[in-house]
């Protein structure tokens, strides 16, 4: 059995990178933009010998009850509740801040296991971080940068205890029908998609383009399995140029498609 694996953190403190990094592919969507994350991801990676199901999750922040920030808060809890261990990633140059002491504080409550991380660490910028983080109370801090691919080997070494080292192949048999549901910004692709899953795995309301990242779901119908796509609304590409974020956007629901 793969070990579920939930990546958390304030916003911009480099989850969807590290995701990407034990993906072994870019599937989530990285800009400096905080709050670019607001579905939970959901892919399968490896780290050594170890079989991982990985969820991205979006910055957990406080606001007002529905708000758009406090439904992706819903949607990073119920990663957490769906993970067999959470990483608490933070942000090494900037130390510990009032938002991770708020990170902390959610994680404790939820009685998961908690590895804590400290990633950009390339270089000496985050050694101050690191020693900062001690406050936290979940231990010493492993030091990461996910985008050059340091400190895995200890991640690797943290992550072992709790997991199994095997996981049976999928075979031609198991592989499901991939569905994408597709169109234009709000026309209700994430309802539809909530509404075949039978419950709200996706982020609605009536803000326009609230989804970023195409994520993919496991939804069976009888014995039919199929990998169930919500996806970003599409425009022309006239309508995008200029805007970084809606093409990123655009460039991960054609991926899906």
């Amino acid at each position: 059995m793969a070990l579920t694996l939930a990546i958390v953190g304030r916003p911009n403190v480099g989850k969807s990178t590290l995701f990407n990094r034990l993906a072994g592919k870019k599937l989530a969507i990285v800009h400096d933009e905080p709050g670019v994350t607001r579905d939970r991801r959901v892919a399968e990676g490896s780290l050594g010998n170890i079989a991982l199901n990985l969820i991205d999750t979006a910055g957990l922040e406080d606001d007002e009850p529905g708000s758009l920030l406090a439904r992706m808060k819903e949607q990073t809890l119920t990663a957490i509740d769906e993970a067999d261990v959470a990483l608490f990633l933070l942000d090494a140059r900037a130390g510990v801040t009032a938002g991770d002491e708020i990170v902390a504080d959610i994680l404790r409550r939820t009685g998961k296991p908690v590895i804590l991380a400290a990633n950009k660490c390339e270089g000496r910028s985050g050694n101050e971080g690191l020693l900062d983080a001690y406050r936290l109370g979940f231990g010493e801090a492993i030091a990461l940068s996910a985008e050059h691919a340091l400190g895995l080997s200890e991640l690797e070494d943290a992550l072992a205890p709790f997991a199994e080292e095997s996981e049976p192949e999928e075979t031609e048999d198991d592989k499901p029908l991939r569905l994408a549901i597709v169109g234009r910004p709000n026309v209700g692709k994430s309802s539809l998609f909530n509404r075949l899953l039978g419950e709200e795995r996706a982020l609605t309301g009536p803000e326009a383009g609230i989804t970023r990242d195409a994520i993919a779901v496991d939804w069976e119908i009888g014995e039919r399995k199929i990998l169930l796509h919500d996806t970003a609304g599409l425009r022309k590409k006239a309508r995008a140029a200029g805007h970084t974020l809606e093409q990123l956007s655009i460039g991960s629901t054609l991926d899906a498609i």
